[in-house]
């Protein structure tokens, strides 16, 4: 069990240093370019690390911040990171508490934010009784977490007997309740889809509010909005508590006996049921069974129970659940590092949702975007993102090809970043970070992009007669418009000395 009073002091420590840290240099290295913090540990192994430290570097700061983090990580007295783990006998014990001890049991069980429990393999949890007769799929859940999952590792895991996957496609950070996208998203949503696997999403919540609640569903909405045709499972509400939150533990349990937290999550779920998808909610079985009106939630919605036992044993959870989260300690071909693992019970033997797709609107007009034909709705294949420069006048559009709706037009020698393509008839068209639409054919690669393999200073020129404007920390990505003299230009008109830096 987690020691609070190392948690606690170990809060204060990060909250004096975060007051007196100005790290001047490295915030404004993130100010003059592209603006996108690198939040991701996807190249990062935390153990070992000081806490401190990655909290007042602008590179790494909202790793902490990520409610994930604290799935798999503890923080020391002093700002250690260590991986967690959890004795599964201990938890194990408090699986049916008593009156006395539903509270410990919370502290243990509650926001299963543990390695270690549960079993390791694919498909070995003992199957609850009443789900016998039912069709029994493997499903992982993933996250930027498991870092980057290529193409041919998607095939891997298909092949391993993964049937369905739930992706994370965003979150709130723990202090602020603001939302974030996950790093891999798109890029799990488009290869897990093309390896054959069926596709479900969630969004990890810090909800205090029903309006928090709808706001992160509307959020999460736009996120998934061009992968429609591709979710055919459902959009899942993932409410967990987290100490080093806001939705700490005394706060679920304030808001499950008001009954707000239930309605946080209809909330939540009546948003994106109005927008034709399936809603879920993920909690688990203390959560449910204490906080949550879990008999009123899975009459109106399938709900997705977390509940780790030891040695895999069936749970014993009252309610009726759509997927059973049984270990977060899988091992799967294909991705690394230990898997939450799932079965997904369906009666019909069908698992996929009758989510409906709402077709594109048309409103057409051909001005430099080119007529294309669209038979039918296509896929986003590549999700790479690189810079462009617009080289004439060009419409943009709310989807690939000109029977969607015209929204404008971008003027000649407009800079936008693409992180999205797919064919439609001859044309290739792009996705722009703002969700908008155009025709490649008018626009050309901007630069290219770089890493950086040591901390840089960035200067207003190319040389060190210039004036030292700030520094780069290791391993940021720079977007390179010109060079001079071994001297890189950025996109955010800052100068580096190339030898320090490795292109991507």
């Amino acid at each position: 069990m987690r020691n609070k009073i190392l948690k606690w002091t170990m809060i204060m420590v990060l909250s004096v240093s975060l007051a007196v840290s100005p790290a001047v240099g490295v915030m404004e290295a993130h100010a003059g370019d592209d603006g996108q913090y690198l939040r991701s540990p996807a190249d990062t192994n935390l153990e070992g690390k000081n806490a401190i430290a990655l909290m007042v570097d602008s590179d790494t700061k909202d790793v902490l911040q990520d409610p994930m983090f604290y799935r798999y990580y503890d923080i020391g007295l002093f700002g250690q990171i260590k991986k967690k783990t959890v004795d599964t006998d201990e938890m194990e014990k408090y699986n049916t508490p008593s009156a006395d001890t539903k509270d410990m049991k919370a502290e243990v069980v509650s926001d299963m934010n543990c390695m270690g429990c549960g079993i390791s393999g694919l498909g070995k949890a003992e199957v609850p009784s009443k789900y016998k007769n039912y069709k029994r799929y493997n499903c992982l859940d993933i996250s930027e977490w498991q870092k980057k999952i290529s193409a041919s590792n998607w095939k891997t895991v298909k092949n391993a007997g993964v049937t369905h996957v739930i992706i994370r496609v965003g979150g709130s950070y723990l202090k602020s309740g603001s939302s974030f996208s996950d790093t891999y998203y798109e890029q799990n949503i488009t290869n897990a889809y093309n390896a054959g696997l069926k596709i479900g999403v969630y969004y990890f919540s810090q909800a205090l509010t029903t309006a928090e609640a709808q706001r992160e569903a509307e959020y999460t909405l736009k996120l998934i909005k061009p992968y429609k045709s591709k979710i055919t499972m459902p959009v899942v509400f993932d409410y967990e508590s987290n100490e080093s939150g806001r939705l700490t533990g005394s706060k679920l349990k304030s808001l499950g006996k008001s009954g707000t937290a239930t309605k946080i999550c209809e909330a939540f779920c009546e948003k994106v049921k109005s927008e034709g998808y399936t809603p879920m909610v993920y909690a688990n079985y203390t959560t449910l069974e204490n906080y949550l009106n879990y008999k009123t939630l899975q009459s109106k919605y399938k709900i997705w129970l977390a509940n780790y036992t030891t040695k895999g044993t069936a749970t014993t959870y009252p309610g009726e659940y759509y997927a059973w989260q049984y270990s977060s300690s899988g091992r799967v071909s294909g991705i690394s590092g230990d898997l939450d693992m799932n079965y997904i019970f369906s009666k019909s033997g069908s698992s996929e949702t009758s989510q409906t797709v709402t077709p594109p609107e048309t409103n057409g007009s051909a001005s430099n975007d080119e007529s294309t034909s669209q038979t039918q709705k296509p896929q986003i294949t590549d999700v790479t993102a690189y810079k462009v420069k617009v080289k004439s006048k060009v419409n943009y559009r709310t989807g690939p090809g000109t029977s969607y709706t015209k929204k404008g037009s971008f003027k000649k020698g407009k800079i936008l970043t693409i992180n999205g393509k797919c064919k439609v008839g001859d044309a290739t068209w792009g996705r722009t970070k703002g969700g908008n639409f155009l025709n490649l054919k008018y626009t050309k690669k901007y630069g290219y992009q770089v890493k950086t393999t040591t901390r840089l200073n960035y200067r207003t020129g190319p040389g060190t007669s210039y004036k030292v404007k700030g520094t780069f920390a290791k391993g940021k990505v720079l977007t390179i418009v010109s060079k001079k003299n071994g001297w890189g230009k950025t996109s955010g008109g800052n100068y580096v000395l190339l030898k320090y830096t490795k292109k991507l």
